[in-house]
C-alpha cells in the first residue's frame, strides 16, 4: 500500500508491525481518525477525506511516503 507522507493517523505512536498485511489490518481497525499534515483537517486540500484508502497516488495532492513500515521484532 502507497502512503502519502502527509497522511497522520493517531493511533499508537512507535507501533511496529511485521508485514505490510498487519499495518494495513491496523489502519482499517483503527478507531481514531487520520488527518492530513498540509489541510490540518480530516480531509485534503482537494476536500476529499484524509485516509489510507483515499489518499493514493492518483490524487493531485498525493506524496509518496519514503518511509517503510517497520517491524516488530
Amino acid at each position: 500500500m502507497r502512503l502519502c507522507a502527509k497522511l497522520r493517523w493517531k493511533g499508537w505512536y512507535g507501533a511496529r508491525f511485521p508485514t505490510p498485511e498487519s499495518l494495513e489490518e491496523a489502519y482499517r481497525m483503527a478507531d481514531a481518525p487520520f488527518t492530513c499534515l498540509q489541510s490540518c483537517q480530516p480531509w485534503g486540500d482537494d476536500e476529499d477525506p484524509a485516509s489510507p484508502e483515499h489518499c493514493q497516488p492518483d490524487r493531485a495532492c498525493f506524496e509518496p511516503s519514503r518511509k517503510e513500515p517497520r517491524s516488530l521484532v
